[in-house]
């Protein structure tokens, strides 16, 4: 699981917000994204101060702190289930997520968030499969 995050972890383009004095900073995911970043851009996106509210609880750029259970790789998700469900399931999958994105999950290249969990369970409960899909790994993470 991942801990606190580097810099390497916020993304180039996300804005960061610089209003020290707004009295959701530390809940915030822009103004923390400030106090992680190193010299290794030149230059940044930041939520122009011209915009920053009166009232710092009525922003629209804040992001929240809270991190979300995201689940990694499919290689073991049908392994479980009988043969028929499980191809089932699988062209389900590649037909919502396309292929590329189907195999991007499955090799835990990309995360499962809350909302693809939610529907993968849907998909079991749909063939009668009262087991919970498992994945390989689990982190928690911050939405940037």
């Amino acid at each position: 699981m991942k801990e606190e995050p580097d810099s390497l972890s916020v993304p180039y383009n996300f804005a960061r917000c610089f209003n020290a004095q707004c009295p959701q900073a530390s809940k915030c995911l822009r103004h923390i994204a400030t106090q992680l970043d190193t010299t290794d851009y030149l230059y940044i996106s930041i939520v122009n101060p011209a915009r920053y509210p009166a009232d710092g609880n009525q922003c629209e750029c804040f992001k929240t702190t809270v991190k979300v259970h995201v689940a990694w790789g499919l290689k073991q998700l049908l392994n479980r289930i009988p043969y028929e469900d499980a191809v089932s399931i699988r062209i389900q999958l590649v037909g919502h997520y396309g292929k590329t994105g189907y195999y991007r999950f499955y090799r835990g290249e990309r995360g499962l968030m809350p909302k693809d969990q939610a529907y993968i369970r849907q998909l079991f409960r749909n063939k009668g499969i009262k087991e919970e899909p498992t994945y390989q790994r689990y982190t928690e993470e911050y939405i940037w």
